[in-house]
């Protein structure tokens, strides 16, 4: 396979088309939002793609047939050194799915997740008049470089990876953040923004779930999302069922299920 410079990448957007969901992590690759690699089978009309992001999620997408690229793209997965110590290859046809499953990508558990599409009068419906008021002993915060230095450095590494700077993220990316007694206890941002989509990505600490604070942030993050004319998009394992619920709750509607290859395991 190939690696296509940054000036290239455009040529695999006909490609992304039939993902259904968006798969904002390799869209982000695609508008230099944020970082990541483009593989094709043939560099001036590429017919199959592999996407990698510096945060470990990849992509698949294009005809599933090529054996010769495929067999490069399972070489690549199984070599270690390619990733950020973890990965998740997503693909998005029963077609890929099978494509791969007939090949063996070491170390990779093979789960399900969930994939839904943003439906903005339903979300309207429920929320356009109704005011997110966090109640002390909780305190809301929006995204700013203050905030967004602690998250990445002290309670999500990860976003060291997906965001190459505090700068990044708070030019490009959406925050809300909630603490009590000045820790953080719940986070609605984005991961990965791109093709004029923001994944969403919401965390709360053990003992602060069931109180509602998710709900909060996911509202104001959609309304965040409508203001700067960007479409929420959630995806998540499929045996998360607070996930799955909370999604529905905000208005976004199930599209299917597709693979992903986890790792470790």
């Amino acid at each position: 396979m190939r690696e296509l410079a940054l000036d290239q990448y455009h040529l695999v957007l006909p490609l992304l088309d039939s993902i259904q969901n968006k798969a904002v992590y390799v869209r982000s690759v695609i508008d230099h939002t944020q970082q990541g690699r483009v593989f094709v089978n043939e560099e001036r009309s590429p017919t199959s793609v592999l996407i990698t992001s510096n945060g470990g999620f990849y992509g698949l997408a294009g005809d599933e047939e090529d054996e010769l690229f495929i067999a490069d793209v399972v070489q690549f997965m199984n070599e270690e050194s390619n990733h950020p110590g973890f990965f998740a290859l997503g693909v998005f046809t029963t077609a890929w799915a099978n494509k791969i499953d007939s090949y063996h990508i070491r170390h990779g558990k093979k789960i399900t997740r969930t994939y839904y599409s943003f439906n903005p009068k339903k979300f309207l419906k429920l929320y356009s008049g109704q005011d997110t008021i966090v109640q002390k002993p909780f305190e809301y915060l929006p995204l700013n470089a203050v905030i967004a230095q602690e998250y990445r450095q002290k309670f999500y590494p990860y976003y060291q990876l997906v965001w190459s700077s505090t700068e990044q993220f708070v030019e490009h990316g959406i925050g809300h953040f909630i603490k009590k007694n000045d820790q953080l206890v719940s986070v609605c941002t984005s991961p990965y923004v791109g093709g004029g989509y923001a994944e969403i990505d919401i965390i709360t600490i053990e003992e602060f779930k069931r109180q509602g604070l998710a709900s909060q942030l996911g509202i104001l993050f959609i309304k965040d999302c409508l203001v700067k004319n960007l479409i929420p998009n959630w995806s998540c394992h499929s045996d998360n069922l607070a996930s799955n619920e909370l999604a529905t709750k905000l208005g976004f509607e199930k599209i299917g299920e597709h693979p992903m290859y986890w790792y470790p395991e």
